[in-house]
């Protein structure tokens, strides 16, 4: 897909960060935009920086609610007539905890946003992107789908998830549209200021943590994920740590795994918490 003007452009999670910039970035070009956000507040600063032409709709709701992401996907074909590419954005990230120390509700919490998200996401719109004579369906997994990182579980389980649905819908439908898995490393976006730890120090240090490593702006993520689109790239990867994280768990899949558990010990992980 070479040019974006007056096609529609669905993007969940456009309240800040990767959603945010591509919302931006694709306005630019001239799409018709449907955007969807948790919160109302972002997705409407969101929507007063579009210019009016690339407004379509907005929709403020949680992606892990089945029917609302029906109704939603029924709002922007009723209103907007056509759907040619959706991107299933919305995520967010949960404390750090060792498996056999986590919450079921962290599981609960964060597969009905990440993965039943995407799922529910990218059912509901297929039928409408079907229709078209070339569409695409673009759903964000992470770093964190390429391995398995110690202590975070739950976001582990998700973007695997996410990774697995979208391989194998491409596997299925991958001759009648583009589907496209993105895998960004770390990005400065505010994802990480909304996790969910309830210690004030463990929540400072996880957030210190991330800065550090998140080396990547949302305007750059976003930038490559529409180059994916353009290019109709079956994966997009996004950032040197990205590149660098693939590479080694294709090359060395059970190496990998033992250099990591050596370095994680989940006692002193919970030692340096209590501590």
């Amino acid at each position: 897909m070479k040019d974006f003007k007056g096609k529609v452009v669905v993007i969940t999670g456009a309240g800040s960060g990767i959603g945010r910039e591509l919302a931006w970035q694709l306005a630019a070009r001239g799409a018709v935009l449907a955007i969807n956000d948790l919160k109302g507040e972002a997705l409407a600063e969101t929507w007063a920086e579009l210019p009016e032409r690339t407004r379509g709709l907005q929709r403020a709701f949680d992606v892990g609610d089945r029917d609302a992401m029906q109704r939603f996907a029924n709002d922007v074909k009723d209103g907007l007539g056509r759907v040619d590419v959706v991107i299933n954005n919305a995520g967010f990230s949960v404390r750090q905890q060792p498996v056999a120390y986590s919450r079921v509700e962290d599981y609960e919490r964060t597969l009905r946003v990440n993965l039943w998200g995407v799922i529910y996401g990218s059912l509901v719109f297929l039928p409408y992107l079907r229709e078209q004579p070339r569409a695409s369906l673009v759903n964000i997994s992470s770093v964190f789908g390429l391995f398995a990182f110690p202590g975070s579980g739950p976001y582990n389980v998700s973007k695997f998830g996410v990774r697995g649905f979208t391989e194998t819908l491409r596997v299925e439908m991958g001759k009648l549209m583009h589907i496209c898995c993105v895998h960004p490393g770390g990005i400065a976006t505010n994802i990480h200021r909304n996790v969910d730890i309830e210690d004030p120090r463990e929540r400072d240090q996880f957030i210190r943590n991330f800065e550090k490593q998140a080396k990547t702006t949302a305007w750059e993520a976003a930038r490559q994920i529409i180059r994916g689109i353009e290019r109709e790239n079956p994966r997009v990867l996004i950032g040197r740590d990205a590149y660098w994280i693939d590479k080694i768990t294709r090359l060395m899949p059970a190496r990998y795994e033992r250099v990591l558990a050596r370095w994680f010990n989940p006692e002193q992980f919970l030692a340096r918490r209590r501590n």
